[in-house]
């Protein structure tokens, strides 16, 4: 048997409101480059489910920029470290890692030879620094600011010249190389200057500021040109150029705006309602598009011919902390901030669910029998239904929820002090309080599991809550985590908070196995096999292993398969496996027998 990943949608990009994000493109391999949590990924524009997710950073990562060769990208993290790696190939290879700065880095550039980067952003010692991308030998310094940098640019043809901006609301030119201060402007912006972009032929520097307004200068002289006051009706964020001779532009009131050097408006492009969400926080000009992302995390495709977004790419920011499969060939996935989106298998494109949303992490989503509804537990103590896109409110707990498991059309909710079951309108069919404090429960259609986090002891009930057989189960050595039992209930597969699994026989309260214990830290999720004689088990030490009952000394094993966890696992069909995590990424994989 073997295991092999077939595809990844990627995470969204990360964003925090006020903060701009600087998105790049690379027009030989048509895909974007963006941070998201510890990751970066570099997104194709035409298919957004294809991407390259590099997990190297230890810290949150910030920016990454390719290099105009296209064969390197350099990205930065909060820790102020720069890391240059090789994008060409699928093995990723470091090229080189440099602490640049003792804080967040804001944004990376290269120079067009792709020899030299200037990395700038928020340190005690200095705001930037500028240094070979191979040797991280310096080639030049950053000076002139008394703020943090916010973004940087290098004119893309000789001679070469550098621009920064920065909070003190200043520009600063230099000459280079080595790169070493020239002039600095600073009685054009009045607020926070946030982006800045030379023109692809160095004609013009353009500088985009928090005031609204936005500054065109002469990219060999930086001469000031114009300036275009309340450009939009919010603070600016972004700037890339559409051609050599016009530009784009983002804000916080929902718009990018393309404006030509001479100073006219030539197109507006409109995200939605001037809401909070669809602040607009980076833009970038593709070979076909002008791809803006809103606060929400989600990336808008505008055209020359269309004043709304032609494709709007959804997905997660946050981790992935719920996973469910449908009969109809649709799978939802809930994150640690609350949202809950929909992925079509065929296509692998997701749309968010409206309505009623949770307003915190999603805890567990289960679906109904054979119908379309799906529900949902959240931290926010509400239980809610997902149908036809729309989630509403069916349920408010008195207390929060741990975990859901559903069988048919009811579904089973523990809480610290009781076990609900309710049926698809929320009302409660019976009820128990319980004298221990549950860890996990999973229902069947003669069976209810509950386990007990302080005694590691196996409960098991019938769907009326009567035990039935729990003397006769072994007790687990560890906190059980997660309980799953097979569609023939003939087995009952338990993981634990050391990693271990143990199989026993349902019926008869016999242990079948004990010995699938390759895992080394909580186990998040097991899901079984149609057949019933393999589960897949995901945990907390980024690793899938497929585990046989025949077999159980065997297995197949992949390693970091989530950065710093997985949070459920489940088969999709005999062949097909899908995973999420905290890296809040929907991994799907192969299984050949």
């Amino acid at each position: 048997m073997s295991i092999s990943r077939t595809l990844t949608i990627p995470a969204n990009p990360s964003t925090s409101r006020g903060i701009p994000v600087h998105l790049t493109y690379d027009a030989k391999s048509d895909r974007i480059a963006y941070a998201s949590g510890k990751c970066i990924y570099l997104r194709s524009v035409k298919e957004p489910s294809s991407c390259i997710q590099y997990p190297g950073h230890n810290y949150t990562t910030t920016v990454a920029t390719f290099a105009p060769s296209g064969f390197y990208v350099a990205s930065g993290d909060e820790s102020g470290n720069v890391r240059v790696w090789d994008c060409a190939s699928d093995d990723l290879i470091l090229k080189g890692e440099y602490q640049i700065l003792s804080g967040r880095i804001n944004d990376i550039a290269w120079d067009a030879d792709s020899k030299r980067i200037v990395a700038v952003g928020d340190g005690k010692e200095r705001y930037g620094h500028c240094f070979t991308y191979d040797s991280g030998n310096t080639v030049g310094e950053i000076s002139g600011h008394t703020a943090q940098v916010n973004a940087v640019a290098i004119r893309p043809c000789r001679p070469y010249k550098a621009a920064t901006v920065s909070d003190d609301g200043g520009l600063v030119f230099l000459q280079g190389p080595p790169f070493k201060f020239s002039l600095s402007v600073r009685d054009r912006h009045k607020n926070f200057v946030r982006d800045v972009k030379f023109s692809g032929d160095g004609e013009y520097i353009v500088s985009v500021s928090a005031d609204r307004s936005i500054v065109l200068y002469d990219g060999k002289t930086c001469e000031f040109k114009r300036v275009f006051e309340n450009a939009h009706d919010g603070g600016i964020f972004g700037v890339d150029w559409y051609d050599n001779k016009s530009f784009v532009t983002c804000s916080s009131d929902a718009t990018v705006k393309r404006w030509s050097v001479d100073g006219e408006l030539v197109n507006t492009w409109k995200v939605g309602q001037k809401l909070v969400e669809n602040q607009i926080l980076g833009v970038t000009r593709t070979k076909d598009y002008v791809i803006a992302l809103a606060l929400s995390g989600d990336l808008y495709y505008f055209d020359e011919t269309h004043e709304d977004a032609v494709n709007v790419v959804y997905g997660h920011q946050k981790s992935i902390t719920a996973l469910a499969v449908t009969a109809d060939k649709s799978l939802y996935t809930g994150s640690y901030d609350g949202r809950i989106i929909s992925w079509d298998l065929d296509t692998k494109k997701g749309s968010v669910i409206k309505g009623d949303p949770h307003t915190n992490l999603v805890a567990g989503i289960k679906s109904l029998g054979s119908s379309t509804e799906l529900v949902s537990i959240g931290w926010d103590d509400k239980i809610k239904k997902i149908k036809a896109g729309e989630a509403v409110t069916i349920k408010s707990l008195d207390e929060q929820p741990i975990q859901v498991a559903s069988y048919g059309d009811e579904f089973a909710v523990i809480t610290e002090s009781c076990v609900n079951i309710f049926n698809t309108q929320g009302d409660l069919i019976k009820g128990s309080k319980l004298d221990y404090v549950p860890s996990c429960v999973e229902v069947s259609e003669h069976y209810l599991i509950l386990a007990d986090s302080r005694t590691f002891r196996i409960h098991v009930y019938t769907k009326e809550l009567e035990p039935k057989n729990e003397k006769s189960f072994p007790i687990m050595r560890a906190k059980p985590s997660f309980a799953r039992i097979s569609a023939n209930e003939k087995y009952l597969a338990v993981g634990d908070s050391t990693g271990r699994i143990v199989c026993y026989d349902l019926e008869a309260g016999s242990l079948v196995t004990s010995r699938w214990s390759f895992h080394t830290s909580r186990v998040n999720s097991i899901s079984w096999n149609k057949d019933c004689d393999h589960v897949i088990a995901g945990s907390l030490d980024t690793d899938l292993i497929i585990y046989s009952v025949e077999k159980p000394a065997r297995n197949i094993k992949l390693h970091n398969t989530h950065k710093e966890g997985v949070s459920s696992v489940e088969w999709i069909n005999e062949t097909e496996a899908v995973s999420v995590g905290a890296d809040a990424c929907v991994k799907f994989w192969k299984v050949e027998y």
